[in-house]
């Protein structure tokens, strides 16, 4: 089967459903987990290899996020990431609901994503937030959330749009909390920290006291500092919305609910804006095909992975030896998405043989 047809047909029909406390970091319950095995806040602290941040804003039609809602966020991100050319909040045109009806908060977020209008500037840290409806997004939730997978988005629904949740989860965004010192690897166990699970009565004594209880304690603002003086990763970069991983015979291209398995040779001539519209035109064509037929697959997450070749023409398509490999390596990848599709993908061509 051509290499066009299997990406076709694994974004199509190999979109993998994974839960929903899977997917995301949980902010209700000290059992989520942040992953380890990257660090992507260091691309926000730090100076470089990004001088500024852009941070792309989605809400759904009918849902009304204030200008000083994100003035708090922006002055948030400005006290702790070190970006000299600045931050840029941009929020979008409101997406109509007919656009998202009945999708996944997954799908919904991939196809309202559009990336860094950068017009020739150079690349900057990106951070995806989309404001959503609990009724407007099947499969959403009470909470706000950060994916944990891949740390680059934020979604906040209707009831906990407030300044508060939302930075708390730019905390989640720079890193916080990985310090087992003084956290579970998810929450700060300091209480009167905004980082802490829970607002309980401490916090809701504190706030008639008067006293400002959102914001970070002594030990999360050492570690956002700390933060600021530790080397980026080598292997990690923006291209427009993606998050990119270097690995060892691969790439791997992240949104929130999407990974992209790419060739490692191909990484630098990687066209994030070819890449992000065909995964939207595979979304959309698979929705199609199950709108009348599985409805209640859409009550679940949705989470796309795929093996993408932007080089993949007539002339340069990947050989079933170099698709092998790459799918061999990704097999041990320490991200369960990626590594689970990478196995599927490798018994499927030991039972074509």
């Amino acid at each position: 089967m051509p290499l066009n047809a299997r990406i076709i047909k694994a974004l199509v029909y190999r979109i993998a459903v994974i839960l929903f406390i899977g997917a995301l970091s949980g902010c209700g319950s000290k059992s989520g987990q942040l992953l380890t095995y990257m660090r992507p806040e260091l691309l926000y602290l730090n100076p470089q290899p990004y001088s500024r941040l852009y941070v792309e804003v989605d809400t759904i039609e009918g849902f009304e996020v204030t200008d000083q809602l994100l003035n708090e966020l922006k002055s948030f991100l400005n006290k702790y990431c070190s970006k000299p050319d600045g931050i840029e909040i941009v929020k979008d045109k409101p997406v109509p609901i007919s656009e998202i009806e009945e999708l996944s908060i997954g799908l919904a977020s991939i196809l309202c994503t559009d990336g860094p209008g950068t017009g020739g500037i150079e690349q900057p840290a990106y951070l995806h937030v989309l404001f959503h409806k609990k009724t407007g997004l099947e499969g959403g939730e009470r909470t706000s959330r950060v994916s944990s997978f891949c740390p680059c988005g934020i979604f906040c629904t209707e009831g906990k749009a407030k300044a508060f949740a939302l930075k708390h989860e730019a905390g989640h965004v720079l890193g916080l909390c990985k310090n087992t010192a003084h956290g579970d690897s998810a929450h700060c166990r300091n209480r009167g920290c905004m980082m802490y699970a829970h607002r309980d009565l401490f916090w809701s004594l504190g706030s008639l006291a008067g006293l400002q209880m959102d914001k970070l304690c002594d030990d999360c603002q050492l570690d956002l500092e700390l933060g600021k003086s530790e080397l980026v990763e080598p292997n990690l970069l923006f291209k427009g919305p993606f998050l990119i991983r270097q690995e060892d015979g691969y790439s791997v291209a992240s949104l929130p609910f999407c990974d992209l398995i790419i060739p490692a040779s191909v990484e630098s001539v990687l066209d994030w804006n070819e890449a992000l519209s065909f995964i939207k035109e595979k979304i959309k064509e698979a929705q199609k095909a199950t709108l009348n037929k599985d409805r209640e697959s859409r009550k679940k997450m949705w989470y796309v992975t795929g093996l993408y070749n932007p080089n993949d023409t007539n002339t340069s398509p990947l050989s079933e030896i170099d698709e092998l490999a790459i799918l061999k390596r990704a097999a041990t990848d320490p991200s369960l998405p990626v590594k689970n599709y990478a196995m599927d993908k490798l018994k499927e061509f030991e039972q074509e043989q």
